[in-house]
């Protein structure tokens, strides 16, 4: 690889240069550097872009905004990364690049944009004033609707639905629940492949079930007014999960994300019970136990022991984490410009989440990355597991010799904004 330093370092200065962007160069230590051959760091203001050359992991980092995920650089660097028999990532930088005449809920954004792609690759709902249809190759949902449907009003195809079947050929399944993000995911399923009741399609229709459980009981603890703090955290795990749950229908209709979505369902642990000692029911019993409560509490119970599992791996894989090259990752945040503190601290969480070995601490830590980008809500846990993960950046064998200003820095950031938390 050292032989062929330069002439990768060229061909990206190169490359970028060829799009008409006016780029600047700096060397591993975050100092500018006039010769592109002796560059590790190549930055566009305008647009918004870092490619980053990482000799240690052999590999060639792109990050972009939002706006650029489509560019055509992307496709080329990763062509010019496998030339070298080097490896190619991707990262979206998001919100924090956006100009700020043009600030927006990213999120919603990129909800919105899945959307209409899954609503063009499935068709587009039609039919009679009682029947709406919806197709994906061989595969049609049907909507047996409770009033007339007016085509003069937008969206009313998908409301005041009675009934939803799958339909392949001259089979038709009907659907437990009038869901019809869920009727989308089961399509794309049997389009693939699948039935509506194997392993796969009873996990659809399971989450369909807790998805309506969980938002009765929201509904009623806050129309009851029974949250307070010893149960808030519970209301907030109900919370995550409906959102996990729609995500993950999300990603089931998707053509490209389908795979992905059904290895992740597969994959997802067991967990007894029994095992859970949480006393959830009575904090949330006052003069009687309502229904909706108890409809959702092994629902509540598998996602506290879920809960638990996954902060016990966070914690271990901390203790065991030095995350090399943290502080020279963490460099890049001096060469770039950030609309907000939250949005600068967000980018280094999401570095020290790139330079962790363990993927699940990588993966987690670059979503408190997101989260602090946006505004998002921390919980006590990640402030404990990002304070964490910071200790153990600096005290890794790679950042010993390194100076300590960016973890400095960063730590600082932590405790300003942890008031927030």
């Amino acid at each position: 690889m050292a032989t062929n330093k330069k002439q990768v370092s060229e061909k990206i200065f190169n490359l970028m240069k060829g799009f008409g962007f006016e780029v600047k160069t700096f060397d591993v230590q975050g100092n500018n550097e006039i010769n592109p051959q002796e560059s590790t760091r190549f930055v566009v203001d305008e647009p918004n872009i870092l490619v980053r050359l990482d000799l240690n992991k052999n590999s060639v980092i792109l990050n972009t905004s939002e706006d650029l995920t489509d560019h055509k650089i992307r496709p080329m660097l990763k062509e010019l990364s496998k030339d070298y028999l080097m490896n190619f990532d991707y990262n979206v930088f998001g919100k924090r690049l956006k100009a700020k005449g043009e600030l927006q809920d990213a999120e919603k954004n990129s909800e919105k944009d899945m959307a209409e792609v899954m609503e063009a690759s499935l068709g587009k709902l039609s039919g009679s004033t009682k029947t709406s249809y919806q197709p994906l190759e061989n595969v049609k949902i049907v909507l047996k609707h409770k009033k007339a449907v007016d085509e003069e009003v937008r969206g009313s195809r998908s409301r005041n639905i009675q009934n939803v079947f799958i339909q392949r050929g001259d089979e038709r399944f009907k659907l437990p629940e009038n869901n019809l993000a869920m009727a989308r995911a089961m399509a794309r399923h049997v389009q693939q492949g699948g039935e509506v009741y194997d392993s796969i399609g009873e996990s659809i229709i399971n989450m369909a079930q807790d998805l309506t459980k969980l938002r009765e009981f929201i509904v009623y603890v806050r129309r009851s007014n029974i949250v307070n703090e010893a149960n808030a955290e519970y209301v907030d795990l109900a919370i995550e999960n409906i959102n996990n749950i729609k995500e993950t229908f999300k990603k089931l209709q998707g053509a490209k994300t389908y795979a992905t979505a059904v290895e992740s369902i597969s994959s997802q642990e067991k967990f007894n019970l029994e095992e859970d000692d949480s006393e959830i029911q009575s904090l949330f019993t006052e003069t009687h136990f309502d229904s909706k409560v108890a409809n959702v509490m092994d629902n509540l119970r598998t996602l506290n022991l879920k809960r638990k599992a996954f902060e016990s791996h966070i914690i271990k894989a901390i203790k065991n984490e030095n995350f090399n090259n943290a502080v020279d990752m963490l460099k890049e945040t001096e060469l770039l410009q950030f609309d907000t503190p939250h949005a600068k601290l967000g980018h280094q969480v999401s570095q020290l989440g790139f330079s962790a070995r363990d993927e699940k601490l990588g993966g987690y830590l670059r979503d408190c990355g997101k989260r602090l980008s946006s505004g998002g809500r921390m919980s006590n846990f990640d402030y404990t597991a990002i304070k964490s993960s910071l200790l153990s950046a600096g005290n890794g064998p790679a950042v010993q010799s390194e100076p300590m200003t960016h973890m400095e820095s960063f730590e600082k950031y932590m405790d300003r904004f942890s008031v927030d938390f």
